[in-house]
């Protein structure tokens, strides 16, 4: 019995020295920390949208739909902004190809994306300006609802499309998304809902996923400038403005000394 008592007391004071420790509680997880590196989920989709038919077409945009289907049915290469080393704008960040790095201040958050290397600027907590600058991008502004980053863009030409099929967006295009966390923190839920009164009759959502890649860092993005113009010979361009703005003529196989640039010209003649 006495053997026994001196086993019992060990294990006694063994859970005292142990239970302080086991019972503290685990660190507060950072809602708000969305820093570091992200990876889509998935892949293998270029986009939530069939060409030609998911979408609240207008007639217009119908008929844009149905011209790049019918050069993808003929088996023609078609360019897009990606292709052609352009601007991705809102196709870019909706359908992230590559990891994307996030910054963050209180009065800013940064993403840099490692394809096509493009940054974006989320100024937290403010309006748009007036008489804003139209471009790429648009101009983001974002505040906090709970755990859930907001963010709201406006501003956008129209020299980018919605996705990598072609689906295209005017410039007044309004982008709003939902970045909210999983409760771990390592896994972001990201609703787009597109607003688009040129082309489409009512607004209309995509989800994407997310997951946090630590330790990954962002790699370099080699996109051709100043390319030879035969590099872009077996591209459909349904679009002027996809066109490189810079080419080095090419003669008998051979690279011209000097560059060509050429105006891009917007998609409603403007």
């Amino acid at each position: 019995m006495v053997k026994s008592n001196g086993i019992l007391a060990t294990f006694a004071i063994t859970a005292l020295m142990v239970s302080p420790a086991s019972a503290q509680p685990a660190p507060a997880i950072d809602e708000h920390a969305f820093e570091g590196t992200w990876v889509r989920a998935s892949t293998h989709d270029v986009s939530d949208f069939i060409l030609g038919i998911d979408l609240p077409y207008k007639t217009e945009a119908q008929n844009i739909a149905a011209e790049h289907l019918r050069l993808f049915k003929e088996g023609r290469s078609v360019a897009s902004a990606h292709l052609t080393c352009r601007p991705t704008g809102v196709q870019g960040v909706s359908a992230t190809k590559g990891g994307v790095l996030m910054l963050a201040t209180p009065r800013e958050i940064v993403m840099v994306f490692q394809e096509d290397r493009e940054v974006r600027h989320i100024f937290m907590d403010q309006s748009h300006p007036k008489n804003l600058m139209k471009s790429y991008s648009g101009h983001s502004v974002g505040h906090w609802e709970g755990k859930t980053l907001v963010v709201d863009t406006v501003g956008y030409n129209e020299r980018g499309q919605l996705d990598e099929v072609g689906n295209p967006h005017s410039d007044q295009l309004h982008v709003l998304e939902r970045w909210t966390p999983s409760e771990d923190g390592n896994a972001l839920s990201v609703e787009f809902t597109f607003s688009d009164p040129v082309y489409y009759t009512q607004s209309f959502s995509k989800t994407r996923e997310y997951r946090r890649a630590a330790g990954q860092r962002i790699g370099d993005y080699d996109c051709a400038e100043n390319p030879r113009s035969d590099d872009f010979e077996i591209l459909t361009f349904q679009n002027d403005w996809f066109k490189p703005t810079c080419l080095r003529p090419v003669n008998n196989g051979l690279a011209a000394e000097k560059v060509v640039c050429t105006p891009v010209r917007s998609r409603r003649g403007q």
